[in-house]
């Protein structure tokens, strides 16, 4: 069972049993329609969103006005359940609406927007819709455009949209996301994981090589003090070691918090390929070779001594 349908699944249950836990704190977006009591979501209404039933919608719910303040008991919108599923023509209906503006930002119980939804579930055609959205014209305070707020926007675990697209491998979704706000940096989740360096990671070279093409300024660091050349190296990823060394060769020399190169890193693992990788984009530094780990001071020389990987 894929995570669409188990989600639906448990708050459809939520939402047909009697009672359930009710959330008292009223997101700031809302707080206008209701001083008091948000009303939960309607059964039917949950149905309609997530099998796309745009007629019934149209014909039941007229006014937007009936929709907005309903949640669920994750506190999802309308907006959350029409773009988790990818319902495109109940999305685009909702952003008809003016005062869906709210919604657009509106987190749920676990900081998530409708755009980390979307987002996370691959659908594109609904992302371009929320970021396309006419409401995203309009500035906020910051000056920064509605639709890049969106994008930097970050849930409970630090987690922005482009760090969901990455997490679930949806390349087409990454570069959209990238290319709308190309010049901007993105931190670190709450695990110390940038967009790129969980690319490198996981071994999702294609990511890799998107990011740096459309965001060359993207930041290369990591956990534990390695960059995004560790990664790459620790999962033998010839393809996305070039890569990197091709963007930034320096990251050769770079250590992390033990004191590790990522030419420790290849002769520890004994790759002999990437060794050499390395050694070839060190050319004209060599002094990569005499850096030392902490505490034992060990080369990366007398590591492939140790470990039988001599090139």
């Amino acid at each position: 069972m894929d995570q669409s349908s188990s989600n639906q699944i448990t708050e459809s249950q939520n939402l047909n049993s009697e009672t359930f836990s009710r959330q008292t704190e009223i997101p700031n977006q809302i707080a206008a329609v209701s001083q008091t009591e948000i009303p939960h979501m309607d059964a039917d209404l949950y149905k309609t969103l997530y099998r796309g039933d745009i007629s019934f919608l149209k014909g039941k719910y007229s006014e937007f006005a009936h929709l907005q303040p309903q949640l669920t008991p994750k506190r999802n919108t309308v907006l959350h359940i029409a773009a988790q599923f990818g319902q495109l023509a109940c999305v685009e209906w909702i952003l008809e609406f003016h005062s869906c503006s709210p919604l657009l930002q509106q987190p749920n119980l676990k900081g998530d927007t409708p755009l980390h939804l979307a987002v996370r579930e691959g659908h594109r055609a609904v992302v371009e819709a929320l970021l396309d959205a006419k409401a995203l014209h309009l500035e906020i305070e910051s000056g920064v455009g509605t639709d890049k707020a969106m994008l930097r926007m970050t849930n409970k675990g630090k987690d922005t949209a482009l760090h969901e697209a990455v997490r679930y491998h949806h390349s087409k979704v990454v570069k959209f996301l990238i290319e709308v706000d190309p010049h901007f940096i993105y931190g670190a989740n709450s695990t110390g994981y940038t967009p790129l360096y969980m690319a490198a990671e996981r071994g999702y070279g294609d990511l890799v090589k998107i990011i740096i093409n459309t965001s060359p300024s993207s930041d290369h660091k990591g956990i534990e003090g390695r960059t995004v050349l560790h990664a790459a190296v620790l999962c033998r990823h010839q393809a996305m070691t070039r890569k990197i060394l091709e963007w930034k060769p320096m990251l050769i020399k770079e250590v992390d918090e033990n004191g590790w190169s990522p030419l420790h890193c290849a002769a520890y693992i004994r790759d002999a390929a990437i060794t050499k990788q390395l050694l070839d984009g060190s050319s004209q530094d060599k002094s990569v070779i005499y850096l030392g780990i902490k505490n034992s001071n060990r080369t990366a020389l007398h590591i492939a001594s140790y470990y039988g990987c001599m090139t």
